[in-house]
């Protein structure tokens, strides 16, 4: 077969469920008055460049001169590989670029290689003193460097990575890990140059304690990892959902975004271009130890939950037979899937992944619903990790999850973005337009929401904040912006950091651009209080309602 980037066409999946070969697969779901006419069907075409194109293509790179000459008799490590098809030439998508990240120990620097697959003129190598969050690998290795004994395994502290400076500017790379076996946790830091360790003691007089699930010691994450799946969603003949939809391990995006979709159209027009969760931060409250007090966390790494007795339809996607469930669901770490798990929810056709950070379980979900309204949803689980001498999850915190939305309603141009209030902010209309980019607060109050519309067509979807969603404060700096679209504000160019500078810079794309009539893009922000010790089973997921006015 030929790799991806020399096929004419893509092959549509034939599935099978239950015995019976089919291209569209009708999954069981609970009838309610909207889809009592017939349940919602799905159907799945594997698309986009597949984990044999990107070993192919970063095999090929990594045999270049340019970069064994760079690698010649040192220890190094491949940490990253991918894809990514960033805008180019005024498009909003370009060619794949595969990205490869590799840390050389010996030289203690990191090479970056990226290229078109299969062009070797395109390829170009850069290195740095930076520092590729670890994978899978790493981590076992700094295990293995640590010590942990044979019903031990490592997995990712917070930070993740850190650094050991000398003054000529380089730097020795510390990978922190959690030492976990059935009953216990401990901290190692280790130096994966020097392949020595550190275990810090445990001082803290005063550790919290509170009921969460134990992580599980042998459930692996997936870091980077191809898969797109073209998705349509159907209901008595009816052709209603459109869209592309990518897994988290293969999110564009700085630190990855979650489950990330493209080209979402409803009954044939469309609605958006991308849509993804590009930056997701905490904050801690007061003295929380050595929890803190700021992280920016990553939305790459797939972690196993639960999806029994599924059909793996694409790479990285199954079809479940039953609701996916999250830690959020289970209240247990683990399960038997990692990857986007496809279900029907009442008249809801749903995609679900769970994903790691540190002690962390994040739930990236969409919620495809016949009558046109769209759902985007992100939950807040973590598991009882030692951290230092502390229980982070324990001490309250606070999430704040930024979606980008890249509104395309009906076209990429020709939108207006229009506010609601009540009582209304300019009387007596309720509403009135955005003309210029703006940073606006919710406001329960007024009911406030906002309308996307094409001027063309009158075609409108409404964004309502979610009941759930909270509001911003000196951290969680803002609730929703109004922008002029522009090819490289993808995110706002933060990686993992464990300070203050954490804090979301979406500010930095608003600088009075004239949108009225323009292509926009909505980020929405949500904030979320855990208080795993009081909070008293409390809702731990957020998001917006995004549905169809007129159309």
């Amino acid at each position: 077969m030929l790799p991806y980037f020399q096929q004419p066409a893509l092959a549509f999946l034939i599935l099978s469920l239950s015995g019976v070969i089919c291209q569209q697969v009708v999954l069981d779901n609970d009838q309610d008055d909207y889809s009592a006419f017939t349940n919602p069907t799905v159907a799945v075409e594997e698309s986009g460049p597949s984990h044999t194109d990107l070993n192919e293509a970063v095999t090929q790179a990594l045999g270049l001169c340019q970069v064994r000459e760079l690698l010649s008799n040192t220890r190094h490590s491949l940490l990253f590989s991918g894809f990514d098809d960033a805008p180019r030439c005024g498009t909003k998508s370009g060619p794949h670029r595969f990205q490869v990240a590799l840390y050389d120990y010996t030289n203690a620097r990191t090479l970056n290689v990226n290229g078109i697959p299969f062009d070797n003129s395109t390829v170009s190598t850069t290195e740095a003193n930076t520092q590729p969050l670890p994978n899978a690998e790493e981590l076992a290795e700094a295990g293995r460097i640590a010590g942990i004994h044979p019903d031990e395994v490592a997995h990712e502290e917070m930070p993740p990575v850190s650094t050991l400076d000398f003054p000529n500017g380089t730097s020795h790379r510390i990978v922190n890990i959690a030492i976990i076996s059935p009953n216990a946790s401990r901290s190692a830091h280790v130096d994966m140059n020097a392949l020595t360790a550190s275990f810090p003691p445990n001082t803290s007089s005063n550790i919290l304690s509170c009921s969460a699930p134990a992580p599980d010691p042998h459930a692996q994450a997936i870091t980077s990892e191809p898969g797109t799946a073209a998705i349509t969603i159907s209901q008595g003949g009816t052709k209603l959902w459109t869209f592309d939809a990518i897994r988290p391990a293969a999110s564009t995006g700085k630190q990855g975004s979650g489950i990330e979709l493209r080209n979402v159209r409803y009954k044939g027009k469309s609605v958006l271009y991308r849509a993804h969760v590009p930056i997701l931060n905490v904050q801690y409250e007061g003295d929380a130890g050595s929890c803190g007090p700021y992280y920016r966390d990553w939305q790459h790494d797939e972690f196993p939950f639960q999806c029994h007795k599924g059909k793996d339809i694409a790479h990285g996607f199954r079809i479940c037979s039953s609701p996916a469930k999250s830690i959020l669901e289970s209240n247990s770490d683990g399960g038997d899937f990692t990857g986007v798990a496809i279900y029907v929810d009442g008249a809801e056709v749903v995609l679900k992944s769970q994903m790691r950070a540190g002690w962390y379980r994040y739930v990236s979900e969409w919620r495809f619903h016949v009558n046109g309204t769209l759902k985007p949803r992100f939950g807040f689980g973590a598991v009882y990790q030692l951290h230092g001498s502390d229980y982070c999850v324990c001490h309250i915190h606070h999430h704040h999850v930024y979606w980008r939305l890249d509104f395309d309603i009906v076209t990429a141009g020709n939108n207006l973005v229009r506010e609601y209030n009540n009582p209304p902010l300019f009387p007596p209309s309720n509403y009135h337009d955005k003309v210029y980019e703006i940073l606006r607060p919710k406001d329960p109050r007024r009911r406030r929401h906002w309308e996307i519309s094409s001027t063309r067509t009158g075609s409108t979807y409404s964004l309502v904040p979610g009941s759930n969603d909270g509001t911003s404060d000196a951290f969680g700096v803002g609730d929703l912006w109004v922008l002029k679209y522009h090819a490289g504000e993808i995110d706002d160019g933060v990686g993992f950091v464990a300070d203050v500078t954490a804090k979301a810079n979406i500010d930095k794309f608003k600088n009075g651009e004239l949108v009225k009539g323009a292509d926009v893009v909505l980020w929405y922000g949500a904030h979320f209080k855990h208080d795993q010790t009081h909070e008293g089973g409390g809702s731990h997921i957020v998001g917006p309602d995004i549905s169809p006015v007129r159309w």
